[in-house]
C-alpha cells in the first residue's frame, strides 16, 4: 500500500526527505512557503563546508560517512558535481573546540588528519598570518558542497519520482484525527498518512515542539573580490576553518564563482523573536567583525567586500539536531535546529525521515538527537 506523505518545508531537509521518500514510493506532497529557491531561510547559497572528523560531537562521524555516500549517490543521479572532498584548512589554539574536537572526533573513528608545522604552514598557505601558538591540519576527508546545486539535485530527483511541490503555499494548520493527519491550506483540508515537519527556522509558526525547542538566529556572509584572483581551490586555496583564541570562529571558501571568495563567522549571530526581523544593528557589527579578521587574518582578502547576505540559523538549545517522531502522534515526523551545520548531512537525513515515515525507526545513530535529552 502507498503510503501518502505530506512534508511542511522544501528546504534542504525537506528536499532530502521528499527524494528519499518518493524513491521508496510514497506518494509525497511538498508544501513551501515562499518559492521552492528562496533566500529566507537557510538552504541557499554556493557553497557549505563538509567535514567528517566533527569536531561539535563525534558521534556524528559514522553519520557524516553515510551522508557522503549519499551525495556521492546523488551525483550520480542527477549528473552533477556536489561534493568536492577537496580538504579543509584548519587553524586554532590546540585546547579549542576546533581542533581538539577535531583531533578527538578522528582518534575515536580512525580518520586521518594531517597535522602540518608553522613552516609548512606559511608556505602551504601564505596568504594567512597565524599566532604562533596555534595549531594547524588539514582534514583530508572534508571540503564542500555546491549547495544551491545540491538543493535543487534533491528537488529535481524529487519530483522525477513522482513528488509533487506546491510553492508559495503557506499552510493555515496542520492537525491529527482518527482516520488520518490534514494539512490545511487555503481554508481546504487534504489528508494523509503521515507529516513531516522540516520548518527550519521557522519551526515557532508550527507551534508545539518547534515553538519550544528552536529559535531563529540572523547571520550574514560576505564575499571578497581581491585584485589577485588566485584565491581558487586549483592554486591550493582549500575552505578553511580558523578559530580565535577567544572562540569565534571563522570559515571562508575558495572563490568558486565571480563573487569571489566567501567567508562567515559561525559563532555570533543576532538571537531573534520571528525570522522575518532585520537585526540591522547586528548586521552593522558583522561586517565590522569580518573585515577585522580579514585584515588581521588574510590581509590580501581584506579589499573591500563585493557581496553580503542572510541566513537563518535554526537554533536547537544545545547546537545539535533534533529528530523523531512527534511524542503526541507517531504520525508526524520532524527534522529540526540544524544550528547552522546541518546541511551537509541532508541525504542522511532525509533517509532517517523516510525511515521514521514507513517504519517509526530509523539507524540507532540518529538515537543521540531525540528530543527527549531536553526532558
Amino acid at each position: 500500500m502507498t503510503i501518502r506523505v505530506a512534508i511542511i518545508g522544501a528546504g534542504i531537509m525537506g528536499a532530502a526527505a521528499a527524494y528519499a521518500l518518493s524513491r521508496r514510493g510514497a506518494e509525497v506532497t511538498i508544501f513551501e512557503q515562499f518559492a521552492a529557491r528562496h533566500d529566507r531561510g537557510s538552504s541557499h547559497g554556493a557553497t557549505r563546508l563538509y567535514r567528517t572528523a566533527y569536531f561539535e560531537h563525534p558521534d556524528y562521524v559514522p553519520i557524516l560517512k553515510r551522508a557522503a555516500a549519499g551525495w556521492r549517490e546523488l551525483e550520480r543521479e542527477s549528473g552533477e558535481t556536489l561534493l568536492e572532498m577537496c580538504g579543509v584548512f584548519m587553524a586554532g589554539m590546540p585546547e579549542n573546540p576546533l581542533i581538539s574536537g577535531t583531533v578527538g572526533a578522528a582518534e575515536k573513528h580512525g580518520l586521518s588528519l594531517q597535522r602540518i608545522t608553522r613552516n609548512e604552514a606559511s608556505w602551504r598557505f601564505p596568504w594567512f598570518a597565524l599566532d604562533p601558538a596555534m595549531e594547524t591540519l588539514i582534514e583530508p576527508e572534508a571540503g564542500f558542497i555546491y549547495a544551491s546545486k545540491a538543493h535543487t539535485a534533491l528537488l529535481s530527483g524529487a519530483k522525477a519520482h513522482g513528488a509533487a511541490l506546491h510553492e508559495n503555499r503557506p499552510i493555515d494548520k496542520w492537525d491529527v484525527a482518527s482516520a488520518d493527519v490534514g494539512i490545511t491550506v487555503d481554508g481546504q483540508r487534504r489528508g494523509f498518512d503521515k507529516i513531516i515537519l522540516t520548518p527550519g527556522a521557522f519551526a515557532g509558526s508550527l507551534k508545539g515542539l518547534g515553538e519550544r525547542l528552536v529559535k531563529p538566529m540572523r547571520k550574514k556572509l560576505y564575499w571578497t573580490s581581491p585584485e589577485n584572483q588566485g584565491f581558487t581551490l586549483p592554486i591550493g586555496f582549500l575552505p578553511f576553518g580558523i578559530e580565535e583564541p577567544d572562540g569565534r570562529f571563522f570559515y571562508g571558501f575558495p572563490a568558486v564563482d565571480s563573487d569571489g571568495v566567501k567567508v562567515g563567522e559561525h559563532t555570533g549571530g543576532a538571537a531573534l523573536t520571528n525570522p522575518d526581523d532585520d537585526a540591522i544593528d547586528y548586521s552593522d557589527q558583522a561586517g565590522r567583525d569580518i573585515a577585522d579578521f580579514l585584515q588581521r587574518r588574510a590581509p590580501g582578502l581584506s579589499s573591500t567586500t563585493t557581496k553580503e547576505q542572510s541566513c537563518l540559523y535554526a537554533m536547537s538549545p544545545d547546537g545539535h539536531f533534533i529528530i523523531d517522531l512527534h511524542p503526541d502522534d507517531e504520525r508526524i515526523v520532524f527534522a529540526m535546529g540544524f544550528s547552522g551545520h546541518g546541511f551537509k548531512f541532508a541525504p542522511v537525513i532525509g533517509e532517517a525521515l523516510a525511515d521514521l515515515a514507513f517504519t517509526g525507526e530509523t539507524i540507532k545513530e540518529f538515537d543521540f538527537l531525540k528530543p527527549e535529552r531536553f526532558s
